[in-house]
């Protein structure tokens, strides 16, 4: 038993949980609410509707808002967001299928004509605290 709490110790030591601080700009002040998501895996990433954490949160009077999450074990991720005008919890298309509300994923990949790849817009989260931006466009800007 002494052993599993030295090991459980041992382990928190050097590999603390971590803090994602996330600043997020391009919004439109007020509108609807921001859905996030942080996968943790390619194949976590192809499954969109369910990421390994998530949040939802309301848009503030500013374009700029931050949002942390905290708690992650280290690793590479995924970030992706939208900011649901509408509040019908889904990224709006029109009859192309393209979106019409704003969306970002991290390493500020903006692909217009399909989902990036994993490996394109991951990041590695080694550090207790670490801090990112995404830029939030709509696929015409």
């Amino acid at each position: 038993m002494l052993h599993i709490i030295f090991y459980c110790l041992f382990f928190s030591l050097f590999n603390p949980p971590i803090t994602l601080e996330i600043k997020m700009e391009g919004l439109i002040p007020e509108k609807g609410t921001i859905r996030i998501g942080l996968y943790n895996s390619a194949s976590a990433f192809k499954d969109e509707a369910n990421p390994n954490h998530a949040q939802v949160v309301s848009v503030g009077k500013n374009a700029t808002q931050i949002i942390k999450f905290e708690g992650l074990p280290e690793g590479k991720y995924l970030v992706a967001a939208y900011q649901d005008v509408n509040g019908n919890k889904k990224i709006d298309k029109n009859i192309l299928g393209i979106p019409t509300e704003a969306y970002a994923f991290s390493n500020n990949v903006f692909p217009k004509w399909k989902s990036p790849t994993f490996d394109e817009a991951a990041i590695k989260l080694e550090k207790p605290f670490e801090a990112i931006k995404l830029k939030f466009r709509t696929w015409i800007d």
